[in-house]
């Protein structure tokens, strides 16, 4: 397994940070400005981009009469969701861009702060590591799939969602992010696999070669009757060889407050840790050439999984034993990047490893019927993968553009299981004589087993542009690929016994599939203030071997089959009003066949079946408004999503009709954040409010546990303060100001004794303060 070098921080440590990097010289901060430059020729202009709202900060400027002579004003933003820099006004897509800024103005940490301003996208948090993101409502489970998931997870571009069940979800930490793009809809073609309902890719920021920055952040939050949390990061960049080479570093600590009550432990268990490195090295030889290190690391550890039984009130459990988990990343990614005169070539190649380690209470599901002991399932997976990906992407804007590539993507993953019962020999001896006991036991095990996974995609992809007449442009593009996946599992002692009467179970299965994904879009630009776009794309996923143990009562398939998904949307971007009204209206069909779903088997083991079609149609809109109101700007967004099945589906557990709504696909969802400045006061304070509504939907395609129906309203109120060695924000902010208790994941096992509700965490008071060099 993946071992973390990083130390955990003592509440000592608060605001050293800040009085550390206060003592380095430097410039304006570049931790919330575009990185862009990195990604083009620096003598060439950049391509023309769209604007967009520029989030209220205070200016880094000695002189404050002059910060508050600006008036709000508009800044571009260059994205890289067609696989080269652009703006995003140029992007035919469903393309969400959260920058580093707009993410610190929020207050974002993690994926719970910042995925409900993206139209489309449902966040299901559960345990952190595997709390999942669904767009459109393309998902048959709010949960983690049986095999690849619908969302693609991307870091710095690189993949992360591997084939199989998923050893962990990344979520990595906002501070220091250059942008986080979120692409709705599926985006095979250009991303991949895993990508049907659509794709996240967290950008972080690269050393600069120009300048010494620095940043550091240090907070405090509390949860009244519950814990306090707080944290620590820090960043410093450094040229090496000024314009040529350059290293930038990030250590970053997170401890968030523990609110369930384990009553079986008679305390607040669920405490969770956040450890991140971050490093990325520059080097410029050349005009035309750019070399790119990063390595990413970061471990998020929990305490006790943070489930509420329906059986007790909100927030509390109980269980015998505390329930760890601990996910952790690391990433190292080399990027070359050549400016020829007529196209940037770009290779990339990068090593992934994933791991986990979980412990869980088995004995409300299998104590009695192992003889009434205490049981425990601990559960460790590694994932290691590596990717590589070459393309060539014209250069000049012109009426012809160009992008072709290839990749290559292969993964390797262990499961290893291992469930106990306390004086399990007992009973099992009492079962089948002491004889067979050394057999199916070891120790208090009864059940220890492995799976091993392998999967390699191999692709080449490529889209081209032309523009027909002035502002008309077609798009076509394609994506070529093979994706093939092998499994194998052992199953000893007494779990297979009982099962099929050997005393070792082996399975051994094998997917393979070869097909070819189109692309068209067609996008009308009549001025640079409106866009307006018609898109066709289709998208795809490893299929899924099942490894799962026989049983002659219980058939199973040999596994999945990619599912077959169309998306048709129509969409504009209006800069309306003199830049002072950006608009953003979407409207969607997705027909998703062939589904890949994870089903259960009357003994309790789950499998991965293509089971019938559904439907998702509906709406979605941003929209930023510049009021009349000197220093006040709203945001809005909202979704109507209509996903729901259009054939019956036939399970072991039953007929889940036509017509049942998709898991995760609530029909409604809005989000608003408005925000006024008081430029004209001193510090330029800024109060924001933001509110969130969560419509309903299934937790599990067919299951009755519902989940969502909630609002939640946070307030924030910002200071800047000019110091002798930079900018000084002071952020004081409540969360969850109506102690909502809304449910945003669970699991319905047949029992409120054992039915587990993940609510949102509860009401929160807290302190940030961001220092900027």
């Amino acid at each position: 397994m993946i071992h973390s070098s990083f130390s955990r921080l003592r509440p000592g440590f608060r605001l050293l940070l800040l009085a550390a990097v206060s003592a380095f010289p430097g410039t304006v901060l570049a931790q919330t400005e575009t990185d862009s430059k990195h990604h083009a020729h620096p003598a060439r202009p950049a391509p023309a981009a769209r604007p967009v709202v520029r989030q209220p900060a205070a200016p880094h400027m000695n002189n404050r009469a002059a910060a508050k002579e600006q008036p709000d004003t508009l800044e571009s933003i260059t994205v890289s969701a067609e696989r080269r820099q652009q703006s995003t006004h140029d992007v035919a897509n469903s393309v969400t861009v959260l920058s580093g800024k707009f993410l610190q103005k929020i207050n974002a940490q993690s994926y719970s702060d910042y995925i409900a301003q993206i139209p489309g996208a449902t966040f299901n948090q559960s345990l952190p590591g595997l709390s999942t993101i669904t767009f459109r409502g393309i998902a048959t489970t709010a949960g983690i799939d049986q095999g690849q998931g619908t969302t693609g997870y991307f870091l710095n571009d690189i993949p992360l969602s591997e084939p199989g069940f998923a050893i962990a979800v990344p979520d990595i930490d906002t501070f220091d992010v250059a942008r986080v793009e979120a692409l709705r809809g599926p985006q095979s073609t250009l991303f991949g696999s895993a990508t049907l309902g659509g794709a996240i890719d967290y950008i972080p920021n690269q050393a600069d070669t120009g300048k010494i920055d620095a940043a550091a952040q240090s907070s405090i939050v509390g949860m009244p009757g519950h814990e306090v949390g707080y944290g620590e990061k820090g960043m410093f960049n450094m040229p090496i060889i000024k314009g040529k080479l350059a290293v930038r570093g990030v250590l970053g600590y997170r401890q968030d407050p523990g609110y369930i009550t384990n009553l079986g432990i008679g305390r607040n268990t669920n405490t969770g840790y956040t450890r991140n490195a971050r490093a990325s090295v520059v080097y410029t030889p050349t005009d035309a050439d750019k070399i790119a290190y990063t390595y990413i690391a970061q471990s998020s550890d929990i305490s006790d999984d943070p489930y509420s039984l329906a059986a007790l009130p909100d927030y509390q459990k109980q269980r015998h034993i505390e329930e760890p988990l601990r996910t952790q990343i690391q990433m190292h990614e080399l990027r070359y990047d050549h400016d020829f005169s007529f196209a940037t070539l770009s290779a990339m190649g990068a090593f992934t490893r994933k791991g986990k380690n979980a412990t869980t209470d088995y004995t409300p599901y299998y104590g009695d019927t192992m003889g009434g002991g205490n049981t425990t399932l601990n559960e460790t997976g590694d994932s290691k993968s590596m990717y590589y990906e070459l393309r060539l992407a014209s250069s000049k804007h012109s009426r012809f553009n160009w992008l072709i590539g290839a990749a290559y993507y292969e993964t390797w993953k262990r499961i290893e299981d291992n469930v106990m019962t306390d004086n399990v020999q007992s009973f099992i001896s009492g079962l089948y004589g002491a004889s067979l006991v050394p057999q199916l036991t070891q120790g208090d095990s009864w059940y220890w087993g492995t799976a091993n996974y392998d999967g390699t995609e191999k692709s080449i992809f490529g889209e081209a542009s032309y523009e027909i007449f002035k502002g008309l442009t077609l798009t076509g593009g394609a994506r070529v690929f093979n994706a093939s996946e092998k499994t194998s599992s052992e199953t000893p002692g007494y779990l297979a016994y009982s099962s099929n009467g050997s005393l070792l179970n082996r399975t051994a299965s094998s997917t393979s599939q070869t097909s070819a994904l189109p692309k068209v879009a067609l996008r009308y630009e009549p001025n640079k203030q409106m866009m307006f776009y018609f898109l066709f794309s289709e998208g795809y996923r490893f299929g899924t071997p099942n490894s799962t143990i026989y049983n002659a009562a219980y058939p199973t398939p040999r596994g999945t089959r990619s599912d077959t998904l169309k998306n048709y949307e129509v969409g504009a971007r209006l800069n309306l009003f003199h830049h002072h009204l950006l608009i953003e209206p979407t409207l969607y069909w997705i027909d998703w066949s062939n589904m890949q779903a994870r089903l259960l088997r009357p003994d309790g083991l789950t499998y991965g079946a293509n089971v019938g079609a559904s439907v998702s149609r509906g709406a979605e809109l941003s929209a930023t408004w510049i009021t009349p109101i000197k220093g006040l700007q709203l945001r809005i967004n909202g979704t109507y999503d209509d996903a729901h099945t259009t054939q019956s589906v036939s399970t072991s557990g039953g007929v889940i009709p036509s017509g049942s709504q998709l898991a995760s696909s609530p029909k409604w969802q809005f989000s608003e954040i408005l925000s006024y400045a008081a430029v004209d006061l001193p510090h330029e304070p800024t109060l924001s409010v933001i509110h969130h509504y969560r419509g309903s939907a299934p937790g599990l395609l067919g299951n009755s546990m519902r989940i969502g129906n909630y609002n939640t309203v946070d307030f924030q109120l910002t200071g800047h303060f000019h110091v002798p060695k930079g900018q000084l924000d002071l952020s004081l902010y409540a969360k969850n100001v109506g102690n909502s208790h809304g449910l945003s994941m669970g699991y319905d096992n047949g029992s409120a004794l054992v039915n587990q509700y993940y609510f949102i965490p509860p009401q929160s008071v807290g302190m940030t303060l961001n220092w900027h060099l």
